[in-house]
């Protein structure tokens, strides 16, 4: 006779499953809310890893690709959320507000850096053989449902936002930006594109062929295209260049600028500072790219700080020598993804004695 507890069956009366905890769900829904999403992807990964048969440099080529973004991504106030395979997915909790204009600069000025950085990261794949990379970037606004995991702790996003984002990506050239029309009309409304950013860059609707149809062909999307800016003068050439090293520095606090632009000039070195980084950037793309010998980049800066500056700069020259400045700790990040840090020695902490400055200088140039 079965115990007072079971079914005649012999398995648990269904009563039973009453008195036990029911079992947590994999997945709970936190909240809906607005934010920016963003998606970055390689171009043709599959087809380019197939021919790298060492297990280490396959892990090599995506690693240096996906620590670097989701590095830039942070610098911006964005989370990572996750990777699948070779595209990092993220977003900006602060965009929420969608009167923070601030926050939406944050998307498009990341999403211009990891534009920027893309020949900073092929130098470090070149370094460890490995073949040159292009990607694509998507972004757009609009409402999506926050989601978390028993089994894990880091945020998750769903929502129609999320699959367009994911669509509009092909949409995007290789090493470009595709962002949906729900982001355009924020970046518009705000004029988030400076009047000097607006020398540099500029947004043109993607427009599909006629026999397209459905609804996502029909959804407004922008490519942010570059301008060329190849206006330097041409009077100044390698054999009109003074042996005495030129330097940019580049800090807003203008008193540590006019120090250590005395203390270097003391030395013997020519220098032309800016507090403002823009200034410094729009100048730098002015004139020939060789004018230079050395770049000194404070890392935090308002509106453009120095990891942003650091991408552009070697956008227009590829072999500008770079020092940054920083009262941060932030070593072991930048040796990770900037190929020109190597070690403490490529970042003067402040506060600094202008001995150690200068001779950080002469270390950097030697």
């Amino acid at each position: 006779m079965p115990a007072a507890n079971e079914s005649p069956t012999g398995y648990p009366n269904p009563s039973d499953q009453n008195i036990k905890a029911a079992a947590p769900e994999e997945v709970s829904f936190i909240r809906s809310q607005d934010c920016c999403v963003c998606f970055v992807d390689i171009v043709d990964s599959t087809r380019i890893t197939s021919s790298i048969d060492n297990p280490e440099k396959v892990r090599k080529y995506y690693g240096t690709f996906l620590n670097t973004m989701a590095a830039i991504a942070r610098n911006f106030g964005a989370k990572v959320i996750k990777n699948v395979g070779d595209c990092l997915i993220f977003y900006y909790p602060e965009t929420s507000d969608s009167s923070d204009k601030s926050s939406f600069k944050n998307v498009i000025e990341g999403c211009i850096t990891m534009i920027e950085a893309r020949d900073t990261i092929n130098e470090k794949l070149h370094e460890d053989g490995l073949p040159s990379l292009s990607y694509r970037i998507s972004a757009d606004y609009g409402r999506v449902e926050v989601a978390r995991s028993t089994t894990s702790q880091v945020d998750d996003l769903f929502g129609p936002t999320m699959n367009m984002c994911a669509k509009i990506n092909s949409k995007a050239s290789p090493n470009g930006l595709a962002i949906g029309d729900g982001l355009h009309k924020v970046v518009q409304s705000f004029s988030l594109l400076s009047s000097l950013e607006e020398d540099y860059y500029h947004f043109e609707e993607i427009v599909g062929s006629e026999d397209q149809q459905g609804e996502f062909n029909n959804y407004p999307v922008f490519a942010l295209h570059r301008n060329d800016r190849s206006t330097f003068s041409q009077s100044e050439t390698m054999q009109e260049r003074k042996h005495t090293p030129t330097i940019l520095l580049v800090d807003d606090e203008e008193d540590i600028l006019y120090t250590f632009k005395t203390g270097l000039a003391c030395e013997g070195f020519n220098v032309e500072a800016f507090a403002n980084p823009m200034e410094a950037l729009t100048h730098f793309a002015m004139v020939n790219p060789s004018h230079y010998d050395l770049a000194i980049l404070d890392i935090r800066m308002p509106g453009l700080n120095g990891l942003q500056l650091y991408y552009r700069l070697r956008a227009i020259n590829r072999k500008i020598k770079i020092l940054f400045v920083s009262a941060l700790d932030a070593v072991p990040e930048l040796i990770s993804i900037l190929p020109d840090v190597k070690s403490t020695d490529d970042i003067i902490k402040k506060p600094v004695t202008i001995g150690d400055f200068v001779s950080a200088v002469n270390t950097a140039l030697a």
